[in-house]
C-alpha cells in the first residue's frame, strides 16, 4: 500500500471512513464481479475509485448501441466488443492508484460454464458481487457461493425500484432460491437484438419491429439504426422504403412493387442481417449459432400472389403452430394489408396492441421466424403468443447507480468482519435494502431491513425434499430432465438415482449414448421399479455441490387454469409444491427475472409485466420482515404484478 503522503485523495477518504485495517483488506482482497452491464458498470467504477485492486469480471455479452445511453463505460467505437474487456479497461483508467498495483481481469464467457467457473474457482475470492439479469445465472452464482462458503452481495433493479441483499451460508441467511421467482419480466435490449434464447425475446423483438414499421417516430424503436453512422445498416433502407409506401395514400403502387418491397424487408431482417452478425463472430460463445432463412425462399413466397395466408385458410385455428414457410406467407399478407390500409387513408396503430388482430398476427409470425433463425423452441401459435405479449418498462440508470453504491457499502461491512475474524455475523452487520420510487412518510427513499432467515423448505440451502406432482404414465425421463430438473430447478449436470440404482447421469466422462435408451421411456417404465406415486428419487449435481430428494405424486386428471378453455400441454401439467416455494397470484415484494440460457450483464432494459406474475412466498420470516419494511409506506397496491404506491403514475 502507498504511504499516507502519497495516498490518492479519493482512496484516502475511504480510508478515513473505514479505518486503516479495513483499507488494507480492500486493497488486498480478491473480488469477483459477475455481470458488466448497467449495474456492473456502476460497480466497476465504485470498485476502482474506492481502492479495490484485484478484481475479476465475468460477462458473456458484447456491447450493443442500445447500451450506450446508460452503461457509461462504453462508447460508440466499443460496439461489438466484449463488455467485460472494455469495462475493465475503463475501470483501470479511472483508478487513482498506480497502474502496476491494480489488476482487473475480464473473462468473456458464461458463468454457467463449469469447466471454467466452478466451486474451486469461486473459493479463491473473498467476496462475490452480482450484477446479473436472469434467474439461471443467479441460481448458478448463488449455489457456487454457498458451496464455496464465499459471501455474495446480490442486487437487482426494475425501473425506479431496486434492492440489495447479502447471501452467506455461515450467517444462516436466506439464499437467492429461498423465495419463489416470478415469471421473467426483464430482458436486456442487446439480448433482444442480438442473442435471443426464449420465445419472449423474439416476441419483444417483433413488437419493436412493429414500432419500426408503423410508429410515426421510427427512431423510437430499439431496432432503429442511424443511417448516418459509419456502419451501414442492413435493413433500415428497406424498412424506410416500405414505410413510405404505407404512408403515401396519394400514390398507387402495383401489387408486384409492394410485394417486392416486402420481400426485401424480410430478406434484410432474416438473411442479410443474420449473415452479417455471423460474419462478425457475434455468436462464437453462444450455445446455438443462428441459421439465416434462404433469400430465394423468401422471395418466392413474397412474390406469389396466389398463395393464401395461413390465417385466411378455411381450417385455420388460432392454436395452430405454423411452419417456417407459412410464417413467411403470413408476414407478407400482414404487410400487404398494412400497405393497403395506409394507402387508403386508414390509420394504423402506431404502437402494438395485442387486441388488434393485424398487429398480433404480424408479431406472431415475425417472432416465430426469428425463433426459427435462432433455433428457439417452442414455436408459438397466435393464441400462445398473445398470452406472452405484455407491457414494457424501461431501465433507469440512476437506480442502477444507487444499488451499486449500496452493494459497495455492504462489501465494506463484510470485509470489516473478515478483518476482525468474525464469521457468521453478517445477519447483524448487513442489511436487505429496498430502493423506492417515492419517499416514505418519514422522507426516505432507501428502506433497510434485517436480512431474513432461510426458508426451512429451501432445497438449495436447507436440503429439503421437493414434492413433484405430474402424470407418471405420460411423462418421459427426457421431459422430466429438460422441463423440471434443468429448467425449473436449475441443475447443470444432474445424476438421478432410484434407491441404489443410477438411472441417469451427466459429466465429462459420461458418453452421450450411455443413457439414451432410457430418455424416451415413461417414468413408470424406468428401471428399479420406475417412478410411481410415492417414489423418491435423488438428484445430484456435483458441479454445484447440490443434491435433493424429489418425492413424486401421480395425478392423471388436470383441469384448465382460470380463464383458459383448454388444459395446457403435457409439459406444463406439473406442480412443484410443499417443499419448494410456489409462485401464486398475490403480492410481489421484489423484482426477479427468469431467463433460460441467456447472457448476464444488463439487468433492466426491457420489462415484461403481466397480471399473473405477482408472487406470494410461504415464508413467515420474509413476510414479517417485508411488512415491517413497508409500515412507513403509504397505501400499497399491486398494479400489473408490480408493487407500487397508489400515487405512482402508471
Amino acid at each position: 500500500m502507498p504511504s499516507d503522503t502519497m495516498y490518492p485523495t479519493l482512496v484516502d477518504s475511504v480510508k478515513r471512513t473505514v479505518g486503516e485495517q479495513v483499507m488494507k483488506k480492500i486493497t488486498s482482497c480478491r473480488i469477483l464481479l459477475v455481470g458488466a452491464g448497467g449495474i456492473g458498470c456502476e460497480l466497476l467504477k465504485n470498485l476502482a475509485l474506492t481502492g479495490f485492486t484485484d478484481v475479476e469480471v465475468i460477462d458473456l455479452d458484447t456491447i450493443d448501441v442500445s447500451n450506450l445511453n446508460r452503461q457509461f463505460l462504453f462508447r460508440r467505437h466499443h460496439v461489438g466488443k466484449p463488455k467485460c474487456v472494455v469495462a475493465c479497461e475503463a475501470a483501470l483508467a479511472m483508478s487513482p492508484l498506480p497502474r502496476d498495483e491494480i489488476k482487473y481481469v475480464p473473462h468473456h464467457g458464461n458463468v454457467c460454464d463449469n469447466s471454467k467457473f466452478n466451486v474451486q474457482y469461486v473459493s479463491s475470492f473473498d467476496l462475490v458481487l452480482n450484477a446479473l439479469d436472469n434467474v439461471n445465472a443467479r441460481r448458478r452464482v448463488n449455489r457456487l457461493c454457498l458451496a464455496a462458503s464465499v459471501p455474495l452481495v446480490e442486487a437487482g433493479t426494475t425501473g425506479y425500484l431496486g434492492q440489495v441483499t447479502v447471501i452467506d451460508k455461515a450467517s444462516n441467511i436466506e439464499c437467492y432460491e429461498c423465495q419463489a421467482k416470478s415469471t421473467q419480466k426483464v430482458y436486456p435490449i442487446c439480448t433482444i437484438r442480438s442473442t435471443p434464447s426464449m420465445p419472449v425475446h423474439t416476441i419483444v423483438w417483433a413488437k419493436e419491429l412493429y414500432k419500426l414499421l408503423f410508429n410515426p417516430k421510427v427512431e423510437d424503436s430499439m431496432l432503429f439504426e442511424d443511417q448516418s453512422g459509419d456502419e451501414k445498416s442492413t435493413f433500415m433502407e428497406q424498412i424506410l422504403k416500405l414505410r413510405t409506401m404505407i404512408s403515401q395514400n396519394d400514390v398507387q403502387f402495383t401489387a408486384s412493387d409492394i410485394r417486392q418491397a416486402i420481400g426485401e424487408v424480410i430478406i434484410a431482417l432474416y438473411n442479410t442481417e443474420i449473415e452479417k452478425q455471423i460474419g462478425m463472430d457475434r455468436f462464437k460463445t453462444a450455445q446455438k449459432v443462428p441459421t439465416s432463412i434462404s433469400a430465394d425462399v423468401i422471395q418466392k413466397i413474397a412474390l406469389d400472389e396466389s398463395l393464401l395466408a395461413p390465417s385466411k385458410r378455411e381450417n385455420y385455428k388460432q392454436t395452430d403452430v405454423l411452419p417456417k414457410e407459412d410464417c413467411i406467407a403470413e408476414a407478407v399478407s400482414c404487410l400487404v394489408e398494412a400497405v393497403s390500409l395506409g394507402s387508403s387513408g386508414s390509420t394504423l396503430l402506431p404502437e402494438f396492441d395485442k387486441d388488434d388482430v393485424l398487429a398480433m398476427r404480424l408479431v406472431t409470425c415475425t417472432s416465430n421466424l426469428r425463433s426459427y433463425v435462432f433455433g428457439i423452441q417452442p414455436i408459438q401459435s397466435y393464441y400462445s403468443a398473445k398470452g406472452i405479449a405484455g407491457n414494457i418498462i424501461p431501465a433507469i440508470a440512476t437506480t442502477n447507480a444507487i444499488v451499486a453504491g449500496l452493494q459497495i457499502l455492504q462489501a465494506f461491512y463484510i470485509l470489516r468482519d473478515q478483518v476482525e475474524g468474525i464469521k457468521g455475523n453478517l445477519k447483524r452487520s448487513c442489511r436487505y435494502t429496498y430502493c423506492l420510487r417515492d419517499k416514505t412518510r418519514k422522507g426516505f427513499y432507501l428502506l433497510p431491513t434485517s436480512l431474513p432467515d432461510p426458508n426451512p423448505k429451501c432445497f438449495v440451502c436447507k436440503n429439503a425434499v421437493i414434492n413433484l406432482t405430474l402424470n407418471t404414465t405420460n411423462w418421459t425421463l427426457e421431459m422430466l430432465l429438460r422441463r423440471v430438473i434443468k429448467k425449473e430447478l436449475g441443475f447443470m449436470e444432474p445424476s438421478i438415482t432410484i434407491g441404489s440404482n443410477i438411472i441417469y447421469e451427466e459429466g465429462e466422462d459420461i458418453g452421450e449414448d450411455e443413457y439414451a435408451s432410457l430418455l424416451q421411456k415413461k417414468l413408470v417404465d424406468l428401471p428399479a421399479g420406475g417412478v410411481q406415486h410415492g417414489v423418491v428419487i435423488r438428484v445430484e449435481d456435483f458441479t454445484q455441490d447440490l443434491e435433493v430428494d424429489v418425492c413424486f405424486h401421480h395425478q392423471s386428471e388436470w383441469v384448465p387454469k382460470d380463464g383458459e378453455d383448454n388444459v395446457a400441454d403435457e409439459e406444463e401439467l406439473f406442480k412443484l409444491g410443499g417443499e419448494k416455494p410456489v409462485v401464486t397470484k398475490g403480492t410481489l415484494s421484489t423484482k426477479e427475472e427468469n431467463d433460460d440460457n441467456k447472457e448476464e450483464g444488463d439487468e433492466s432494459d426491457v420489462e415484461i409485466v403481466g397480471p399473473d406474475e405477482a408472487i406470494v412466498i410461504d415464508n413467515d420470516n420474509t413476510q414479517c420482515s417485508m411488512k415491517r419494511a413497508l409500515d412507513d409506506l403509504d397505501s400499497v397496491s399491486v398494479v400489473d404484478g408490480v408493487k407500487k404506491r397508489s400515487k405512482i403514475d402508471n
